[in-house]
């Protein structure tokens, strides 16, 4: 029987916060260790795909060390079918996909309902704090109406966090952040 890849999905309906640079990061990682993988870029502004025809440009095929799918996260039947389409593929071990900063596409129901992990990076500020509390409440009610079948281990990573700086209120406002986080 085919081993699935494991599927990273990257996202926060907060944009800005670093889903991309991560998703890429962790790709260069991963490809050192020998890991096949694909990213899907499924961001709407699709600036993995947009990065990567840069590179073929410049490098060619022969340098490419993965490959990187552009695709649209509005259609829920063709996102489930993308899914299908990868737990099918002996060639991939793990699938890393970068999700829009935006709840509003209904392909992101299946991306997340089949993700083995959901990497949520944030920023510690005052806008993007409650957007990230609210996507972890979207995760939740997922996982309520869903049940068993979605099994997302969630890694929230603060971004750009630096503790030595802040207000005395914004270092309280943080440690409140990461306290209440820490129970996802």
């Amino acid at each position: 029987m085919i081993q699935p890849p494991v599927i990273v999905t990257f996202a926060n309906q907060k944009g800005g916060v670093g889903k991309t640079t991560l998703c890429v990061t962790f790709a260069n990682y991963l490809v050192t260790k020998g890991v096949r993988l694909v990213i899907i870029d499924c961001d709407f502004q699709h600036s993995i795909m947009k990065c990567r025809k840069t590179d073929l440009k410049k490098y060619g095929e022969e340098q490419v060390p993965y490959e990187v799918w552009a695709y649209e996260p509005d259609d829920k039947t063709a996102m489930t079918s993308l899914i299908e389409k990868l737990h099918n593929d002996p060639e991939i071990d793990v699938v890393l996909m970068d999700s829009p900063g935006s709840l509003k596409a209904e392909g992101l129901v299946p991306m997340f309902v089949n993700s083995d992990i959901i990497v949520i990076p944030f920023h510690y500020d005052l806008v993007t704090v409650p957007s990230t509390a609210s996507f972890l409440l979207f995760l939740d009610r997922l996982r309520q109406v869903v049940g068993d079948r979605m099994n997302a281990q969630l890694f929230i990573i603060p971004n750009l966090n630096d503790n030595r700086v802040g207000k005395r209120s914004e270092l309280i406002l943080w440690d409140n952040t990461r306290e209440t986080f820490s129970n996802y």
